[in-house]
C-alpha cells in the first residue's frame, strides 16, 4: 500500500469508501430529440463532452429549451455539481459552475459539502490523469463507463478538515494554471496583432 504525502498535522488515516456512498444525488443526463427544433436554441445551458475544460464549466456551445427538458431524461444539474464523461471522452470531469442540463454522456453528482466535492473532484481528475478508469471500461462499439461501476467505485478520503486542505491546495494550483493560461493567450493575441501590423 503506497503512504499518501500528508500535509503536517494529519495522522487520521484515511477510510474506504463507495463513491455512491459519498455524493448525495446523482444520475446521468438524456438529449432531447435534434430533430424538433422547438427543443433547442432555448436558455437553459445544455452540456456536451465539448464544453469540458478545466475546472469550472461555464458555458455551453448548446442550449435547450423547457420543452426540450420536459420531452426527454435530462434534467437541472445543481451549480456545483460534478460531471463525470462516461463516454467519449471517458473520466473528463468538470464541476458545473452555473445549473445545466447534461446528455446521456455524463454521470452528474451532486454533493451538500463543497471541500468534499472539491475533494472528488481532484481524486476523479487523478483517476483521469493516470489512465485508471481503463480497466472499468467497457468496449463495444463505443468505450464506456456505466453508472453502477461509478457508484461502486472504491476510493480513499481523508477527514473533513484534510479533504478541505488537500481541496484547497489543488484548487489553487488549477486558479494559477487558468491565469498563465489567459495570459499566454493574450500574448499570442499581441504578437499576432503586431505582426499583421509590422509586414503590411
Amino acid at each position: 500500500f503506497t503512504q499518501h504525502l500528508r500535509f503536517t498535522g494529519h495522522t487520521t488515516p484515511w477510510q474506504t469508501k463507495k463513491l455512491g456512498d459519498i455524493y448525495t444525488k446523482a444520475g446521468s443526463g438524456g438529449t432531447p430529440s435534434t430533430s424538433i427544433a422547438k427543443y433547442y436554441n432555448g436558455n437553459i445551458p445544455f452540456l456536451s463532452i465539448a464544453d469540458l475544460h478545466g475546472r469550472l464549466i461555464k458555458t455551453t456551445q448548446k442550449m435547450i429549451t423547457e420543452d426540450g427538458l420536459l420531452h426527454s431524461a435530462t434534467w437541472i444539474v445543481p451549480q456545483g455539481s460534478i460531471a463525470l464523461a462516461m463516454y467519449a471522452s471517458v473520466g473528463k470531469v468538470g464541476i458545473l459552475s452555473r445549473p445545466m442540463a447534461t446528455s446521456q454522456a455524463f454521470y452528474n453528482m451532486v454533493f451538500t459539502n463543497d471541500s468534499t466535492r472539491n475533494f472528488i473532484f481532484t481524486y476523479l481528475e487523478e483517476m483521469d490523469l493516470q489512465r485508471k478508469w481503463e480497466g472499468l471500461v467497457s468496449t463495444g462499439t463505443q468505450r464506456n463507463l456505466n453508472a453502477g461501476k461509478i457508484q461502486n467505485l472504491v476510493i480513499q478520503i481523508p477527514e473533513c478538515n484534510e479533504q478541505k486542505q488537500i481541496a484547497r491546495f489543488f484548487q489553487t494550483l488549477d486558479f494559477l494554471i487558468a491565469a498563465a493560461e489567459r495570459k499566454v493567450s493574450l500574448l499570442k493575441k499581441k504578437k499576432q496583432a503586431y505582426l499583421q501590423r509590422m509586414f503590411i
